[in-house]
């Protein structure tokens, strides 16, 4: 079991931050779609235009949490990291757009989060 001191030395905080920046990512992407989704009335309109810049600006809650994460995270631990994006934007484009998930896409987005798992878990070298 691993001790008090040895957990320490994990710093939970810069990953936290990633993650916030991944469900930013996640979530202005949706509200992306959502504002382009629904443009009945034109793209120059009032509404719109207040639905893209928070879609925009939730977007980049993402980038600059993102550029925090960085400055603790390796990026080569990091950047696999966001690829729990296709995961978030699957579950949300159904959730919210009615979309079909195929087996295709599941075993894809299975196939990814195996990948993430392989990149961030750190093993012991054996020789």
């Amino acid at each position: 079991m691993k001790s008090i001191s040895q957990i320490s030395n994990f710093k939970i905080i810069p990953y936290i931050i990633l993650f916030v920046s991944i469900l930013f990512s996640i979530s202005g992407q949706l509200l992306m779609k959502h504002t382009m989704s629904h443009t009945n009335d034109g793209i120059f309109t009032w509404t719109f235009l207040e639905q893209l810049a928070l879609a925009i600006t939730v977007y980049c809650l993402g980038i600059v949490n993102w550029i925090l994460a960085l400055r603790s995270v390796k990026l080569s631990i990091a950047y696999p990291l966001t690829s729990l994006n296709y995961v978030g934007i699957l579950l949300g484009s159904y959730y919210f757009f009615n979309e079909v998930i195929t087996l295709t896409r599941i075993a894809g987005v299975i196939t990814i989060f195996v990948g993430i798992i392989l990149v961030v878990i750190p093993f012991k070298k054996s020789i």
